[in-house]
């Protein structure tokens, strides 16, 4: 039987659930999110953010860097990336401009 056959009618419904940052372990990484990284880190050199982020606790290479600048990387550790966020002195937002979660939920109702 079929949606159409049982006269039911499919609802795409698309909902932004907000959660606390610490709650996430990870976030998607993709190559615009590297441009803006680079754009933002400016004449400030990669060994420059490593170490401060090294003074505040946090464990990150100049070629972990790097390959967030150049898109290799799938995804970052939300620890890591507000720190740099924080050492460049921006929003994490300004480097993530796409940072929101959506769920996609399918709702069947009867018609």
């Amino acid at each position: 039987m079929t949606t159409e056959s049982a006269n039911i009618k499919v609802k795409n419904i698309k909902e932004v659930i907000m959660v606390p940052m610490e709650w996430v372990v990870m976030l998607a990484w993709n190559a615009e999110c590297g441009i803006n990284l680079k754009s933002l880190r400016g004449k400030r050199s990669r060994r420059e953010i490593a170490d401060a982020l090294f003074q505040e606790g946090v464990e990150c290479s100049q070629e972990y860097i790097r390959k967030l600048e150049n898109g290799e990387a799938a995804s970052v550790s939300t620890k890591i990336i507000t720190a740099i966020a924080k050492t460049l002195g921006v929003e994490l937002i300004e480097i993530m401009s796409d940072l929101r979660v959506e769920v996609s939920k399918t709702f069947c109702t009867s018609s």
